[in-house]
């Protein structure tokens, strides 16, 4: 019973759910603030954990090395993202004046230095995806590790 009602509550969700767009607006001027003042909080704490990982690393196994790389690539990510809201605070008056759609089938506005930074830094994706990458490699290292210990004071233990 339980089950045809968790999947009734997923279907009527599913059913009268709004679309949800990629490209969203933040509302009012302080969602833009406290989302910036978000970014440059991880940068910080990104850059922070990179620097006590290299100053004094706990371990020089394969695993901190991914983890290090992870952080890194998450590190760059962030720094795109704070430059692609910057160069979009130039351009999103641009557009609105322009009559271009955000959510057509295509982008089509100026062609200016600007707006090839901006499309650039929109393949964040080319940043985030080995950034993810590395993470699960060090956690699934970790893990292998961990098991390894494990497994190895089983074996003095018995």
């Amino acid at each position: 019973m339980k089950r045809h009602a968790f999947l009734l509550g997923c279907v009527c969700l599913l059913c009268w759910s709004s679309p949800a767009w990629a490209v969203q607006a933040h509302g009012q001027a302080e969602g833009p603030m406290v989302h910036l003042m978000a970014h440059l909080l991880l940068f910080v704490a990104l850059l922070l954990l990179l620097y006590v990982l290299h100053t004094r690393p706990p371990d020089t196994g394969l695993s901190w090395r991914y983890l290090k790389l992870s952080l890194l690539f998450f590190l760059l990510w962030d720094l795109d993202h704070l430059f692609i809201h910057w160069f979009a605070g130039d351009m999103y008056p641009d557009i609105r004046d322009s009559g271009v759609s955000l959510v057509g089938d295509y982008f089509v506005g100026s062609r200016s230095l600007l707006s090839l930074f901006y499309y650039l830094g929109r393949f964040d994706h080319l940043l985030c995806v080995p950034a993810l990458w590395f993470l699960t490699f060090a956690l699934r290292d970790f893990c292998d590790v961990i098991e390894k210990r494990r497994q190895s004071r089983a074996g003095q233990v018995s």
